[in-house]
């Protein structure tokens, strides 16, 4: 499984929010699971994805990497620069 980072692009599992699948792009990573902007779903969703103001927060293991994001060590370097 590729490590999910930001910014990439992720086929989502439909879950409590969503009821199909969608796909979407990793805003935030937490420990186990992700804020993902919703870019395509099902026209059926059309009112979820605007009550969640197109942003969801999912677990890591109902989401596939479709393209891959910014690697983990850019996260790292950026991450303690905004520390220090």
């Amino acid at each position: 499984m590729d490590a999910i980072t930001r910014d990439a692009i992720v086929a989502c599992a439909a879950n409590g929010n969503m009821e199909h699948d969608f796909i979407g792009q990793v805003v935030k990573v937490y420990e186990n699971s992700a804020l993902v902007q919703i870019l395509e779903h099902h026209a059926d969703d059309r009112m979820n994805a605007r009550e969640l103001l197109h942003q969801v927060v999912i677990s890591l293991r109902q989401m596939t990497v479709m393209t891959p994001g910014r690697p983990a060590e850019e996260e790292a370097a950026e991450a303690l620069e905004s520390a220090g």
